[in-house]
């Protein structure tokens, strides 16, 4: 018996300092974790996560972060020509067309009609469509006059 109590003993006495090393550990900031924001949490579209070590961090998706990916980068805006379009990027379609030989006028979205007019000469449309990157996009219109616009946060 005594010498297990020995054993346990001499374990015990090269464990304490690890144990006790680690009950001093430098706890990390919490900014340095990622809990940048302080004050109100209001303007989170989330549930905010609280840093563990002082809850009055926190970290979220703030409601101007969200604003700031739809912004529309206008600096951007490249025409649409009738055909096949196929977006590098989110963003949005919009302007007009129309049908000018009684033929109709159609824009399909990855193989579903979205926009059409039909049969009516002359007859035109204004058109918004939110479209995001390998979307496919056919404009079967004449007189074509349709604008992209990626969005900001792409």
């Amino acid at each position: 018996m005594k010498p297990i109590i020995f054993f346990a003993a001499a374990l015990w006495a090269s464990l304490a300092p690890l144990y006790a090393k680690a009950q001093c550990a430098v706890q990390p900031s919490c900014s340095s974790l990622g809990y940048t924001y302080t004050g109100s949490t209001s303007d989170c579209v989330n549930t905010p996560m609280k840093c563990p070590f002082n809850t009055s961090y926190f970290n979220c998706t703030k409601k101007a972060d969200v604003i700031k990916q739809f912004k529309p980068n206008w600096s951007k805006k490249r025409t649409v020509s009738k055909g096949s379009f196929y977006p590098s990027s989110s963003g949005f379609i919009f302007g007009k067309f129309f049908d000018i030989n009684k033929y109709g006028a159609f824009v399909t979205v990855n193989g579903t009609k979205i926009g059409s007019i039909t049969g009516l000469q002359k007859q035109g449309t204004t058109f918004f469509l939110m479209v995001a990157s390998g979307d496919s996009i056919n404009i079967d219109a004449d007189n074509v006059q349709l604008y992209f616009v990626p969005f900001a946060g792409n």
